[in-house]
């Protein structure tokens, strides 16, 4: 008699869910094949309990409930896949201390914190981009609490993740942390404790960061790395290694190496090692924007990308900006100096262009060997910020010389077959999770259509973009000044409401309506040089956020109290105090 009761309940639980799920039709889309390039017209795409359960050219009749697409004269392709990342790096000045120690400006405890509060952030940032799966290729155990917890009760990208990096080298400011990154590794002994410490959490991959240095040549901790790769194979896990020389490169593969995570750069590849890739089934993910980040930061001479202006977390990306307002003796010494030397600048340039040309050399070869590429930003960098680098790249890879076509298939199924998951995402496939971005043009046509996005779907539920970030005014205002540092009038006015006035203090009405506006400062950013902004301090009362800014206007500059008042995501009021 129990045994029924029980059946019943389960029958009706397992009714009551089916019920709520949410059915989706998209109608007469466009897919785009990944796998070929080609485009499926006018395709009908039943989506039901997270999945895609049917793709046919014949209209489908939807059932009670069912929420319809229209896709006419639309484009869908899977959600894109980001194969490097860190969570444990905010992407600003201060979240890598052993490259640049600023930690007398930000403890690093405290940038650690910022990590960790602005991770719900970036997810939706991920989500809003397209980006419906990221890999972090390395962090602290806490990666396994955001994997298993944090991921559970947000909104978030499917999120894979492995604990620290076997290093044979570890960065002096990781070596006091309670939760490690990056764990030094010298003894196969070493190697075993931290795998079977990690296996537990059920990683989704093993990473080694196999660095060459004078005290560790590449040959040297060659068996370490072998033996890690047993380990990581005998578990069924994928094994992803740091090797930016050919020669470490070459014994990462020997090893038996899964993924290469960044291009060899020192050297162009030869056919031979290219074979055994293509043997080996070797995913090589080239992250060409990473390291020239850390030097445009260091130099002051950040791109200012647009995605970055409108869609990085705008406190993580207004560090990058810091070194122009901090004290100098607070900048080591070693960078106080590069920033005051032409020929020291000059030389680091020169250097980094000759790294970008093997790069890119590799890259083309690589791609005509039918190499398994992957795409991937080491978001988390100083410079490279958590999903508006992701476009960065992508255009970085055709400017390459990578076709859109390609570089869709390496944002897509190639980094999903890369981790083993083409069963699970990376194509509009009928039994695959029902990831998707829905554009308003081709990207196949111009790789900038990508950002042409109407709807995201993850996991079967349709997303609403244009309220998916939801910015605080504390937010709304610094990513006005991150866009005045800039310069770029576009990202500046995008903050201001259409009837926002500006007052001198207390009530003297100076400016109202956001294309007056528009006209004033416009001129000013096209001709006055030097335009910076620097926050001395920040108040933040409800929807309102008080600053006292530091302001230079070439070789001018003042010092002025800025009221903001906030509304509905944009800027309403602004009364200044001078």
């Amino acid at each position: 008699m129990k045994k029924n009761i029980i059946t019943v309940i389960l029958f009706t639980i397992l009714n009551i869910v089916s019920i709520g799920a949410q059915s989706v039709l998209i109608e007469n889309i466009n897919i785009i094949d990944v796998e070929t390039g080609k485009i499926k017209k006018q395709q009908h795409i039943h989506i039901e309990n997270e999945k895609i359960i049917s793709i046919s050219s014949k209209k489908n009749i939807p059932t009670d409930g069912t929420t319809i697409i229209n896709g006419t004269d639309k484009f869908i392709m899977p959600g894109m896949i980001d194969t490097h990342i860190h969570f444990f790096q905010t992407g600003g000045l201060y979240t890598r201390p052993d490259a640049i120690d600023l930690r007398k400006v930000v403890s690093y405890e405290d940038e650690i914190q910022f990590a960790k509060d602005i991770i719900t952030d970036n997810f939706k940032r991920y989500l809003r981009l397209g980006i419906t799966s990221v890999m972090d290729v390395g962090g602290p155990f806490y990666n396994f609490k955001i994997r298993d917890s944090i991921v559970k009760n947000n909104l978030s990208p499917n999120v894979f993740v492995t604990g620290p990096l076997f290093s044979p080298y570890q960065p002096e400011a990781f070596s006091k942390l309670e939760d490690i990154p990056i764990e030094k590794i010298s003894t196969l002994e070493e190697a075993s404790a931290l795998f079977n410490k990690m296996l537990p959490y059920k990683p989704d991959f093993i990473k080694i960061w196999y660095i060459v240095n004078k005290d560790n040549p590449a040959k040297k901790n060659f068996p370490i790395v072998k033996h890690i790769a047993e380990l990581s194979h005998k578990n069924n896990l994928k094994l992803a290694i740091h090797a930016t020389d050919l020669n470490t490169a070459k014994l990462a593969v020997k090893a038996g190496a899964d993924i290469l995570v960044h291009s060899v750069r020192d050297e162009i590849i030869d056919d031979e090692f290219a074979k055994i890739l293509k043997k080996n089934k070797v995913t090589y993910i080239p992250t060409l924007i990473v390291s020239n980040n850390y030097t445009k930061t260091f130099f002051s001479e950040l791109s200012m990308h647009p995605q970055d202006l409108n869609y990085a977390n705008p406190k993580a990306y207004a560090s990058l900006f810091d070194l122009e307002g901090l004290d100098s003796r607070l900048i080591p010494e070693r960078f106080r100096k590069i920033r005051g030397s032409d020929k020291q600048k000059d030389a680091i340039r020169l250097r980094f262009k000759k790294f970008d040309s093997v790069i890119d050399l590799n890259l083309q070869k690589l791609q005509k060997q039918q190499i398994n590429i992957a795409t991937g930003t080491d978001a988390g960098n100083i410079g490279t910020m958590h999903a508006s680098s992701y476009i960065q790249e992508i255009e970085a890879m055709q400017k390459s010389g990578i076709t859109p076509n390609d570089i869709i298939k390496a944002s897509t199924i190639n980094a999903a077959k890369g981790f083993g998951l083409d069963h699970q995402i990376g194509s509009v496939t009928e039994g695959k999770l029902a990831d998707l971005v829905i554009l308003n043009k081709n990207p196949l046509e111009n790789i900038q259509n990508l950002n042409t996005i109407h709807e995201v779907i993850k996991s079967g539920k349709i997303l609403n973009i244009s309220n998916l970030i939801k910015e605080s005014p504390e937010q709304v205002v610094q990513r006005q000044v991150n866009a005045y540092n800039a310069r770029n009038i576009d990202a500046f006015m995008d903050t201001y409401a259409d009837d926002i006035k500006i007052y001198n203090f207390p009530d003297e009405i100076s400016m109202e309506g956001k294309e007056k506006m528009r006209e004033r400062f416009k001129d000013m950013f096209e001709k006055v040089p030097n335009l910076y902004c620097n926050i001395k301090n920040r108040i933040v009362l409800g929807n309102k956020v008080i600053d006292r800014e530091y302001v230079r206007f070439g070789e001018k500059y003042s010092n002025v109290i800025a009221i903001y008042e906030v509304t509905n995501g944009k800027i309403s009021k602004v009364t200044f105090l001078r």
